[in-house]
C-alpha cells in the first residue's frame, strides 16, 4: 500500500519479540529516524487481512555488533584487529491499529516514515470532528487538539504545568486561547459568543496583548499562517485592573493606563452577594472555627442590610450606613459581641472570646489589604464586553488575589448556573492553580474550583489551569483536566503519580525541553505527543509593544 506514498525507513527488529504495544525498527544505513518521528508497519493476519500499525519513536540507539568489551570500540573504530558493523535501532510505542485487531508487527516487515493520509490517520485525525491546531510536531506538520474533550462535548479543562519562567505556560495557554477564538469554522456555532477571562498574576505582561510584537519575526509569521490565523495581536480584549487608593476610579497600573478600566465592588454588592467568606481562605480559618462565624455573620448581614436610597451602592445595615468596609468592619463588631447580660443579641449566639477576637482582627487586616476595593460607585468586571477579559491583580497582596480570584469566580459560577445553559461559553484561564486550589486544606475558592472542576463541564465553564507543580493542585481539579500539557519539569516533580501519563522516555526529556516545546496528551490518542508552538504575535511587555501616538491618552 505505501510502497509509492511514504519513505521506507527500515524493518522491524527479530532478535527480540516485538508485542502490541512496543517493537523496534532496525534503520536503514541511508536513512534516519528520530525522537517522536511518526511510523507505520503492515503486517497481513492470518483471517483478517492487512493490519496498519502506527507508532511513535521513544528512544534512538546505536552500536557496534561483533564487539564484547569497551575497548573493542577502539580496535573497531581503527579498524586494527575487529571488524564489526555498526547498527541503529529506534524503539517504537505503539499509538493506534487500524482495523484495530491488536497484533504484533511481523519481523523483517518494512517500516516506513508517516506523512500526508498516513500522518492523519497515525493522530486519529479521521475521528476528530473538530480538530483545533496548536503547534507543530517534530515533522513541522501541525498537531491537532481534538475540540470534543476540550469544550464539554465529551470532556473539559485542560491543565498546563512546568517549571517557572522556562515552561512558558502562560505563553502557550494564551495561543491556545488566540488559536480558539479565530478558529470560527473549527469551534462551531459557540465561537460567536465565547468568552475568557483571563488573570493577571505576574506583571504587566498580559496588559498589551491587543498591541502587535514589534520582535516578531518572518518565521513565526509563517507559522501561524501555517496554524490558519492571521500574525496579529487579540482584536477583541478589555483589561481592567484593582482601582487605586484615593477618590478617583483610576487603576493601579504603571506601564500602562489608556484602555484599562478599574475595578471595585460596592458595600451593598460586597454584602448581597457575601463576599465576605472570601476573606477568610487560609487553612488556619477552618482550625480556629472562624468559617463558622463568617457564616453566621454573612446570613445575618444579608437579612439585614437594605439599599440606602439616597447613596445607590450604599447599604443600610440596622440604621447605620455601610459605605466602605472600615464602615462594615465596625457593624460586625457591634454585633458580634453585645453586653454580657444580653448575649441571645449576637449575631453568633455564644461564641468563645478568643475566636471573636482572631476574627475581629482578620476582618481589620483585611480592610487595609482591600479596603480600596469596596467603596460606592464601584465597578465590576465586565466579563463580556469584548471576546478576552484581563483581570491583573499582580500587584494586590496574595489575600487581595485569592479575595478578587474567588468574588470574580464566584459571579461566573452564579451566572452560569442562574441560566442553567452551556452556551455561551465561559473559559477561565487561571495561573498559579496551587494557590487557589491547594491540594491540602479547605477554602471558598478551592471550592468553588473543585466545582468548576466536576460540574462546570455541564454549566459550561472550562477551565485552563496553569501552575508549576501538578503535585500541588486539589487532585480533582487535575484528574477532571482532559487535556493536559507540560513543559520543562523539575526532576523530581516529574516522577510523581500526576504525570503517569507521560511515558519514562518523554518524563526524562520534558526536564531538558527548551521554552516553547511541550508534550501533549488528550484522550483520543493513547500516548503523549512533543510539539512546539510559534513566537507571539502580541506584545508580552510594553518594551515590545509597537509604538503608539500617546500611551497614556484616555485614562480610565
Amino acid at each position: 500500500m505505501f510502497d509509492d506514498e511514504l519513505e521506507q525507513v527500515g524493518l522491524v527488529l527479530g532478535l527480540e519479540p516485538a508485542t502490541t504495544t512496543e517493537f523496534r525498527i532496525l534503520i536503514d544505513e541511508a536513512n534516519y529516524l528520530q525522537l517522536d518521528d511518526l511510523v507505520v508497519v503492515e503486517t497481513e493476519v492470518p483471517k483478517a487481512g492487512t493490519v496498519r500499525t502506527y507508532g511513535v519513536v521513544t528512544e534512538v540507539a546505536s552500536r557496534h555488533e561483533g564487539g564484547r568489551f569497551e575497548s573493542d570500540t577502539l580496535r573497531i573504530a581503527e579498524e586494527l584487529t575487529m571488524d564489526a558493523d555498526k547498527s541503529r535501532s529506534a524503539t517504537v510505542q505503539t499509538i493506534r491499529v487500524v482495523p484495530e485487531i491488536w497484533v504484533a508487527p511481523d519481523p523483517g516487515e518494512p517500516a516506513w516514515r508517516v506523512s500526508g493520509a498516513a500522518r492523519d490517520e497515525a493522530l486519529y485525525a479521521d475521528e476528530m470532528e473538530r480538530r483545533l491546531p496548536i503547534g507543530f510536531a517534530k515533522d513541522g506538520a501541525p498537531l491537532w487538539v481534538d475540540l470534543d474533550f476540550f469544550d464539554g462535548t465529551k470532556g473539559a479543562h485542560a491543565s498546563i504545568s512546568g517549571v517557572s519562567g522556562v515552561a512558558t505556560k502562560t505563553s502557550f495557554a494564551l495561543a491556545f486561547l488566540r488559536l480558539l477564538t479565530a478558529h470560527h469554522g473549527i469551534v462551531g456555532p459557540a465561537a460567536a459568543n465565547l468568552r475568557a477571562l483571563v488573570f493577571n498574576v505576574k506583571g504587566e505582561d498580559l496588559l498589551w496583548l491587543d498591541k502587535a510584537n514589534a520582535r516578531l519575526t518572518e518565521e513565526a509569521r509563517e507559522q501561524w499562517t501555517l496554524l490558519g490565523v492571521p500574525a496579529e495581536p487579540f482584536p477583541s480584549v478589555s483589561f481592567w485592573a484593582p482601582v487605586r487608593a484615593g477618590p478617583e476610579l483610576i487603576p493601579d497600573t504603571e506601564s500602562r493606563m489608556e484602555g484599562v478600566t478599574a475595578f471595585s465592588w460596592t458595600p451593598l454588592e460586597f454584602i448581597e452577594r457575601g463576599l465576605l467568606r472570601f476573606l477568610f481562605t487560609e487553612t488556619g480559618d477552618f482550625r480556629q472555627q472562624l468559617t463558622f462565624v463568617e457564616e453566621r455573620v454573612r446570613a445575618q448581614l444579608q437579612r439585614h442590610s437594605v439599599p440606602d436610597p439616597r447613596h445607590p451602592g450604599v447599604a443600610v445595615v440596622e440604621g447605620r450606613s455601610v459605605a466602605s468596609l472600615a464602615d462594615l468592619v465596625e457593624v460586625i463588631e457591634e454585633h458580634l459581641d453585645p453586653v454580657d447580660s444580653e448575649p441571645e443579641l449576637a449575631w453568633t449566639g455564644r461564641v468563645a472570646g478568643g475566636t471573636a477576637q482572631a476574627f475581629m482582627r482578620r476582618l481589620r487586616a483585611a480592610e487595609a489589604r482591600i479596603g480600596r476595593l469596596i467603596r460606592p460607585g464601584g465597578r465590576r468586571v465586565d466579563r463580556l464586553a469584548e471576546t478576552i477579559c484581563v483581570v491583573d491583580i499582580h500587584k494586590l497582596q496574595d489575600f487581595a488575589q485569592r479575595f478578587v480570584v474567588g468574588a470574580i469566580l464566584d459571579e461566573v459560577f452564579a451566572d452560569k448556573e442562574a441560566t442553567g445553559q452551556r452556551q455561551p461559553l465561559q473559559v477561565v484561564l487561571l495561573d498559579e492553580l496551587n494557590k487557589y486550589a491547594p491540594r491540602e486544606g479547605h477554602s471558598p475558592i478551592k471550592e468553588t474550583l473543585v466545582d468548576i472542576a466536576q460540574r462546570g463541564r455541564s454549566l459550561g465553564i472550562i477551565l485552563i489551569g496553569a501552575q508549576q507543580t501538578a503535585s500541588r493542585v486539589a487532585p480533582e481539579v487535575v484528574e477532571n483536566a482532559s487535556i493536559r500539557v507540560t513543559g520543562r519539569l523539575d526532576a523530581a516533580e516529574a516522577e510523581r503519580s500526576e504525570y503517569g501519563w507521560m511515558l519514562p522516555s518523554t518524563r526524562a526529556r520534558a526536564r531538558l525541553f527548551k521554552p516553547g516545546t511541550m508534550v501533549l496528551f488528550q484522550p483520543g490518542i493513547p500516548a503523549p505527543l512533543v510539539f512546539t508552538f510559534p513566537f507571539p504575535p502580541w506584545a508580552t511587555r510594553k518594551e515590545e509593544a509597537v509604538a503608539d501616538d500617546d500611551p497614556f491618552e484616555g485614562l480610565s
